[in-house]
């Protein structure tokens, strides 16, 4: 493989910890500031130890990274996401994260910093591109076009019209891989209701959240749910705490109150008036019946 340039300095204030960097290397210098759309500062490969860590507050420029192989984490606006190879991140100006390697299999990762104005924000929005991180995608072959660049030119001039061509295949490849998973999404969507309400047994979960998250309307997503289900979502999200509130009434000395609450009904007596209309027992007679 070509050994291109070493790293010449890194913008310590963002680094807590930056061992590891040391198989950085990068391949263009960090541009003067100037009147182009998309204005390229670096992009590199990264092979970092277990100990590597960076912390960005109010990012300078966009950074979008792509993890090869091994594992990582990226923290960013209070949500937390596990990295795997061929998953893919984008960190927007201003955007507070952290990012660090899975200690047991660091992670190896391609990656570009650049900053735009308004210009590159209006692309995300008009692709409907919100989130950021991208699972199940690879962009080793635009990176690997991107390296090609290096013996082009030093001066930003000159690399941002072939580097935005690069990066706006990337940017499509993402539009399109999250049109697939929410195509894939919707082929099923009562499925990927019912899984997401399993999950919510001991954890508030709105209709209005679900909506959101399968890019579906609440109308749509009952009717959907009680066509292959006989039942609405709310019934079966209620059938699921009740049989849980029975396991909990048998098998722990909890109170009905702390049962309750774990269950996120709204008091004890929500919880008693929902369990004697299915069960035809309150659950105080209920647990008496089971000892």
């Amino acid at each position: 493989m070509k050994k291109y340039r070493k790293f010449d300095s890194i913008n310590k204030k963002d680094i807590q910890s930056f061992s590891g960097l040391e198989d950085e290397i990068t391949f263009a210098p960090s541009p003067e500031i100037d009147i182009t759309p998309l204005r390229v500062g670096r992009f590199g490969i990264t092979n970092p130890n277990k100990e590597y860590y960076i912390k960005r507050e109010s990012s300078p420029c966009f950074i979008l990274e792509y993890i090869v192989s091994g594992a990582g984490y990226l923290e960013i606006n209070g949500e937390k996401h596990r990295l795997e190879a061929n998953d893919a991140y984008l960190i927007h100006t201003g955007d507070n994260c952290e990012y660090y390697a899975d200690k047991n299999n660091p992670y190896k990762k391609y990656w570009i910093n650049f900053a735009s104005m308004l210009f590159f924000n209006e692309v995300l929005k008009a692709y409907d591109i919100n989130d950021r991180v991208f699972h199940g995608i690879n962009l080793s072959k635009h990176f690997e076009e991107l390296f090609k660049l290096e013996t082009l030119s030093e001066l930003n001039d000159e690399l941002y019209i072939p580097v935005s061509k690069i990066l706006f295949s990337m940017i499509m490849d993402i539009a399109e891989n999250k049109r697939k998973n929410k195509s894939a999404m919707s082929r099923d969507i009562a499925y990927a209701v019912k899984k997401r309400l399993n999950a919510s047994v001991d954890s508030p979960v709105s209709l209005d959240d679900i909506a959101r998250e399968l890019y579906r309307s609440k109308n749509d997503i009952i009717r959907q749910f009680k066509k292959k289900y006989g039942m609405t979502p709310y019934s079966y999200l209620l059938e699921l705490r009740i049989r849980r509130g029975k396991n909990l009434l048998i098998n722990t000395s909890k109170t009905l109150s702390e049962i309750a609450s774990q269950l996120c009904f709204s008091s004890e007596y929500h919880f008693s008036g929902a369990f004697k209309k299915r069960v035809g027992i309150s659950p105080k007679e209920y647990r008496r019946s089971k000892k």
